[in-house]
């Protein structure tokens, strides 16, 4: 009567000493690939704020990888627009963030909206695939940034630039500049909030 208490034992430590080989197995194949990109580079807030269709601060709620097709679909009779005639069916690695927005500056979005935005690089099955020089541009669940945008109306928006693009702000509504790639040689830009709301106001 005794033996089965222990014979579930036995196989209860089979299970988990399985799971344990089978996690530490899975995170030795990621394979890590490097995702080069040219993005358009500012000089200026006024020059992001010129140049975005929505600008909003939120906080991050959630994000998911996916691999996304952000081919623009063309006539395909027209030979200069679509040479060949075929619409491109090859698909990019993206992070896709959700955003409850707290405040809207420009755009079409409001506040307590829900918007998604996409950053190249993810994690997709076994590969995980990373922007270049993207260590300072990660964006973290629970965190709140003010996002300069370009929008779709099929696709989450995008960031301008992935270093330039997006800041965090604290509770208090400061650019948490400890934590903020601005200090990066391919980022000049430094703002407040304030700032940022004088500038808008007066376009």
């Amino acid at each position: 009567m005794k033996l089965k208490p222990i014979i579930t034992i036995l196989i209860c430590s089979a299970v988990v000493i399985f799971g344990i080989f089978f996690v530490t197995r899975n995170s030795e194949t990621m394979e890590k690939v490097t995702i080069s990109a040219d993005y358009p580079k500012y000089d200026t807030l006024e020059n992001l704020v010129d140049r975005a269709d929505t600008i909003i601060k939120g906080k991050i709620i959630d994000f998911t990888y996916r691999n996304l097709n952000i081919t623009q679909e063309v006539n395909s009779d027209d030979e200069y627009l679509n040479p060949g005639g075929k619409i491109d069916d090859s698909t990019t690695p993206y992070t896709v963030y959700t955003i409850k927005i707290e405040k809207a500056y420009k755009g079409d979005y409001a506040e307590n909206d829900v918007i998604e935005v996409k950053q190249l690089g993810g994690i997709i099955g076994n590969i995980e695939y990373a922007l270049e020089d993207s260590i300072d541009a990660k964006l973290e669940k629970e965190h709140k940034y003010v996002f300069f945008l370009e929008t779709y109306a099929d696709s989450p928006a995008s960031l301008l630039n992935p270093l330039q693009a997006s800041y965090e702000y604290d509770e208090n509504d400061n650019i948490v500049t400890s934590k903020q790639w601005k200090s990066n040689e391919q980022n000049k830009i430094n703002f407040t909030m304030q700032e940022l709301e004088n500038m808008l106001i007066s376009k």
